[in-house]
């Protein structure tokens, strides 16, 4: 009976661990959904607060049963029309700023990478460079492979660094505000949630260690897929990037709600089956293009629809599942390099070294 009932026990927890996983990878794909009804949902909730004829209705229920109801009822009138005009007068003063839209800030992202960035780097190596060497073949004949070998490094250095390079860091600039955009949009368009209020130094350092911790996580992955068993090695570095993308997706929505970051990766390790799921299917589309520049363009893509999928999303736990402790070498090495940076800094006390749980 004890064995029936241990492996009724494994078998609750795989069953438990693989639907967290199955929900993570349908959550995910919701945001091409939910990109087209937050914006509406959105509108409504902003029509609701613009003056609600509840309001007037509440002020003259009050005065139902007062003697003086007729005076009352004035005063209540009175005050819900003063109320109207001085909303008239302010929409005339101030002219009304058109809200930006999570569709259209999509939308922005994919004409930017998709059909700016990405098209032009297609365009130049299959169809520019094939043109120059067909007139260099034309034109000096005999000597044009020679020719070539050096014409076609310059031709591609120049065009690197004077477009692609200054392109490629511009719209890093650019993502950053239209994903900070769709995420604040997504976030309230959920129940009229508001964004928590944060000090810009709360902000900033939480904005520094993020990115630290992040850069050296892709570090460890790229360090697991140098495993010599070369299968064991591609699919540590796999869940790696399923989790980190997972991390991206919900970090927006965390990260408005106030939570720190040490609560955010201790979340995401203890709930990781679900986060696998959710970020397998970016981790897939970032997989595919064998150019790094192509995966940027395809992850700044299909980002947003990522976002909003986590500001949407409902973690499922795993009960019975053990903690997988991934981000804990990172953890450790950010750790130490803020020890040692602070220590060397004399105004600075050492009850000051952030610290992180593993």
């Amino acid at each position: 009976n004890t064995s029936q009932q241990e492996s009724l026990s494994a078998f609750q927890i795989f069953r438990g661990a693989a639907w967290a996983f199955t929900k993570g990878f349908a959550d995910s794909c919701r945001g091409a959904v939910d990109l087209f009804t937050l914006d509406h949902k959105r509108l409504m909730q902003n029509k609701e607060k613009i003056l609600p004829q509840r309001d007037i209705d509440r002020d003259l229920n009050l005065s139902r049963d007062s003697p003086s109801r007729e005076i009352v009822n004035n005063l209540a009138k009175k005050r819900a029309l003063e109320r109207r005009e001085r909303e008239k007068q302010r929409e005339n003063e101030t002219p009304r700023k058109k809200e930006p839209r999570i569709l259209e800030r999509t939308l922005k992202c994919i004409v930017l990478n998709g059909l700016v960035f990405w098209l032009s780097i297609f365009l130049f190596q299959s169809v520019v460079l094939p043109c120059v060497k067909l007139a260099v073949d034309i034109f000096t004949v005999g000597s044009s492979d020679a020719l070539w070998t050096y014409t076609e490094p310059v031709l591609s250095f120049a065009f690197n660094t004077l477009w692609v390079l200054p392109f490629f860091l511009l719209s890093k600039i650019v993502n950053a505000i239209w994903f900070q955009d769709i995420a604040d949009l997504a976030f309230q368009s959920t129940d009229g949630r508001t964004l928590v209020n944060l000090s810009i130094s709360v902000m900033l350092a939480d904005t520094v260690i993020s990115i630290l911790i992040e850069v050296f996580f892709l570090v460890q992955a790229k360090i697991v897929s140098l495993f010599p068993i070369e299968v064991v090695g591609h699919t540590c570095n796999f869940v790696h990037q399923c989790l980190l993308h997972s991390l991206y997706s919900f970090e927006y929505k965390w990260f408005s709600q106030g939570i720190e970051l040490h609560k955010r990766l201790d979340y995401i390790e203890i709930n990781w089956p679900y986060f696998l799921g959710f970020g397998l299917p970016l981790a897939v589309l970032t997989s595919l293009p064998s150019s790094q520049i192509y995966a940027g363009c395809v992850f700044s893509i299909a980002f947003p629809l990522f976002i909003v999928a986590g500001s949407q999303g409902s973690v499922v736990s795993s009960p019975g599942m053990p903690r997988l402790n991934i981000f804990a070498p990172t953890l450790q090495i950010t750790n130490l390099l803020f020890a040692k940076t602070i220590q060397r800094a004399p105004t600075v006390k050492k009850t000051n070294i952030p610290r992180f749980s593993d």
